[in-house]
């Protein structure tokens, strides 16, 4: 199991993978700006593997709305006949 997986149906829409990376970002730069360089590194190597994970990686890939698992797929081929 991974810790941000890109095939999970709650990525599906763009907008929220764009978010997943954003928010970090935006909140290292608040953590930097008050001095906390800790903390502002630590919300820039969130953002950074988010956006590793979510578009940059090989399986990176948003799940497909309109397809059908592998099972029902199956069942199909069998019913044309």
């Amino acid at each position: 199991m991974k810790f941000l997986d890109p095939q999970h149906p709650f990525f599906r829409p763009l907008w929220l993978r764009i978010l997943t990376v954003v928010l970090p970002a935006i909140w290292a730069v608040v953590e930097w700006s008050n001095g906390a360089t800790g903390w502002a590194v630590i919300f820039l190597a969130a953002a950074g593997y988010a956006g590793w994970q979510l578009f940059l990686s090989p399986d990176a890939k948003a799940p497909s709305t309109d397809e059908k698992p592998a099972e029902s797929r199956e069942t199909d081929k069998g019913d044309e006949a």
